[in-house]
């Protein structure tokens, strides 16, 4: 026991001198691990400056690249997802200073989480917005659930999109809140580090200057599409007047611009009821176009309100204050916010000074319409820069629809003028043709009076010597009788006669008096034979319709024309079995007269030898068909629909009227109720058929 108190005593010593060698080295240790511990830190510390600097410079580098905020949100969000390691990060931006919304613009989602893009979400009853907004640092919620004071509306939304922690901070832009980055991890609960909030932070600061540098950019590109827009309309108007076009081009650019579900265009009719006359929406909204009906709301008291140049713009139609069947009648349409600005035209007649005590000052004009645009899928704040250009616009549609409605009005004054016009003119050519036919007709008629004057004289002449041709004869036979007696009875004269009949020829005489007295007798039938064709041919004992054989009409035509046919024209006749046809004869005889007229001087316009040839055929039970044709100059294609007008002729000046196929044509088609079709070649010559019913009903039969 003493030995090993002995021992110890003896070793102390030595225990003790090697203590503060020992404290020593602990002290230098510790101070190493100090100075590596801080050499670390440092080292972690500038490993996030630079990987923060260099997620700066590529989001700065985003920025420079593009304008369109859609872009460079969606590549910040990216970059800052990708460097924290995070399940969604989302940017939302206030359109403008005093919204009180905020729209998802921009997201990058690591997994198969649900979409926050486009999300619109309010400020007030969100609470951790509200405090956001609030303060200047970033806020780091690791149970976002369990944050004091979220609303059940928040906690719903967060348990849809999965949102289990939050990190997220506002960016601002000259003290002004313009949109928040937030950071979500949606497969765990997460403790966000100080670096990660300062990297947030960071981020922030540089997207607040993006956000506001893009919003000014796309608030320039908006006024130069408004521009763009409003000089599209006044170009519109004035390169065309037609108003569907422009109001078409309207109802589209505006919907193209406002980026909304529908623009319509409603015009009043009466009782302020109306319809949709333009239109322009996207699927899957109906289309409202038409008879839409009325709102049963709408009454005098809106129209005057929108007469005086109302615009209203509804951004909650369930929220406005709205009556409640004008809510009933949008939500049929499936609106739930809509803006309205009223056409409104210049002052009509009712309206104007020259009405005297009709005329109101205040009153602008006429309501015609309303252009309307509708938001289906979700509510939505009109802006105020959206409302003057609804209005600019409905006043350049006034403008185009009081242009169309004069342009209309002048058009329909000249459409009734060349009416007018047209009628007088149809009525002069009428009355210039029933002058001419009554002219042709009477020389007709005076030419057939003529000709029953001249064949009932001729006939009565000849009738008289015709009838004493038989006396002249027996007066004769007597004579010669007596001679002989005389040459028998008294021998002593026989010698006296003998030298008388030497001197005169008895014998002669006494043989060539039958044949004389023949060929007296068969003029005398050829006398009796033209003046019956005379007759014929005017046949002024049978203007009524009658039975007659048109055999007849064509020779007693031909008749006619027998001076004009000379030695190089032949004439052929093939005549079928014809009933006797009932007609005007008269007519059908003038008609016979012209066109084979007509042939013989085409024929003679050849300046050589050619042919008419007239056939006649029983073409059907019913039906007779007489052809004319000639070998002569032929008509040219372009004129033969031209050739039965009234007064239309190719004759020379003096040579010709233009009656003669036009009264052909009446008397045929119209009077007789047939057809006059020709077939024609020009050098080849011409034919005419006229197709004639054998008997024609009286009702049906139209005067000429």
């Amino acid at each position: 026991m003493s030995l090993k108190i002995q021992q110890q005593q003896n070793a102390s010593p030595r225990i003790t001198s090697r203590l503060p060698e020992a404290e020593n080295w602990i002290a230098q240790e510790s101070v190493s691990r100090s100075i590596a511990q801080e050499q670390q830190a440092l080292l972690v510390q500038m490993q996030q400056q630079v990987q923060l600097s260099n997620l700066l410079n590529q989001i700065n580098n985003e920025i420079r690249s593009t304008l369109d905020i859609e872009e460079i949100l969606t590549s910040a969000c990216r970059l800052l997802g990708q460097a924290l390691k995070c399940s969604r990060s989302s940017i939302l931006v206030k359109e403008s200073s005093t919204d009180k919304i905020l729209v998802t613009r921009g997201e990058y989602n690591e997994g198969d989480y649900p979409m926050q893009l486009g999300m619109k979400v309010p400020i007030e009853g969100n609470v951790h917005l509200e405090v956001l907004i609030s303060q200047q640092e970033s806020l780091a919620v690791t149970k976002f659930l369990d944050f004091p004071g979220l609303n059940q509306r928040s906690k719903e939304i967060a348990e849809v999109l999965e949102i289990k922690s939050m990190l997220a901070v506002a960016t601002r832009y000259q003290g002004e809140v313009n949109g928040i980055i937030g950071l979500h991890q949606c497969d765990r609960e997460r403790e966000w580090t100080e670096w990660e909030r300062q990297l947030v932070e960071g981020v922030g600061a540089q997207l607040a200057i993006a956000i506001a540098q893009a919003k000014l950019y796309r608030k320039t590109c908006r006024q130069a599409e408004r521009e763009s827009l409003l000089r599209l309309i006044g170009n519109q108007i004035r390169s065309t007047l037609d108003l569907q076009t422009i109001l078409e081009t309207g109802v589209r650019e505006v919907r193209k611009f406002l980026q909304c579900d529908r623009v319509i265009i409603y015009q009043f009719q009466d009782d302020w009821r109306g319809k949709v006359v333009v239109e322009d929406m996207v699927i899957p909204w109906p289309s409202i176009l038409g008879e839409m009906g009325a709102d049963k709301c709408f009454s005098g008291d809106y129209g005057n309100y929108y007469q005086q140049g109302r615009v209203r713009a509804i951004n909650d139609v369930f929220n406005a204050g709205l009556e409640p069947c004008h809510v009933e009648f949008l939500d049929s349409l499936q609106v739930k916010a809509n803006l309205i600005v009223p056409i409104v035209t210049a002052r009509n007649e009712e309206n104007s000074p020259e009405s005297g005590g009709n005329y109101h000052p205040e009153l602008p004009g006429r309501l015609w319409g309303l252009l309307i645009a509708h938001e289906c899928h979700e509510t939505r704040n009109w802006r105020q820069q959206e409302t003057e250009l609804l209005a600019q616009l409905a006043d350049q549609m006034a403008i185009a629809i009081q242009q169309a409605e004069l342009y209309s009005q002048v058009q329909e004054a000249a459409v009734k003028s060349q009416t007018q016009a047209q009628q007088l003119q149809a009525a002069l050519e009428e009355l210039r043709s029933t002058q001419q036919q009554l002219i042709q007709s009477e020389k007709m008629s005076g030419l057939g009076q003529m000709a029953a004057g001249v064949a009932h004289e001729i006939n009565n002449a000849n009738n008289f010597i015709h009838a004493n041709l038989f006396h002249a004869q027996e007066y004769v036979k007597s004579l010669i009788e007596a001679v002989d007696f005389c040459g028998k009875s008294c021998p002593e004269a026989a010698g006296a006669i003998a030298q008388i009949n030497e001197e005169l020829e008895l014998d002669y005489i006494r043989e060539d008096f039958p044949q004389l007295l023949k060929s007296m007798r068969e003029g005398s039938e050829r006398i009796r034979s033209i003046v019956t064709t005379l007759r014929s041919f005017s046949r002024l004992d049978e203007a009524e319709f009658k039975s007659v054989d048109l055999h007849q009409g064509l020779e007693s035509s031909l008749l006619m024309v027998q001076n004009k046919i000379g030695p190089n024209v032949t004439i052929s006749t093939q005549y079928g079995k014809l009933p006797k046809v009932k007609c005007h004869a008269g007519q059908i005889n003038q008609v016979f007269f012209h066109l084979i007229d007509n042939a013989l001087d085409a024929v003679k316009a050849t300046r050589k030898p050619g042919e008419i040839a007239i056939s006649t055929c029983q073409s059907a039970p019913d039906t007779v068909t007489i052809s004319i044709r000639d070998t002569g100059t032929g008509i040219p294609e372009e004129i033969q629909d031209k050739i039965c007008n009234p007064f239309f002729t190719t004759k020379p000046v003096g040579k010709g009227t233009g009656l003669g196929l036009s009264v052909c044509y009446q008397a045929i088609v119209q009077t007789h109720s047939g057809k006059l079709n020709w077939v024609s070649e020009v050098g080849k010559g011409t034919e005419f058929i006229i197709e004639l019913p054998v008997s024609i009903d009286r009702e049906l039969r139209v005067e000429s």
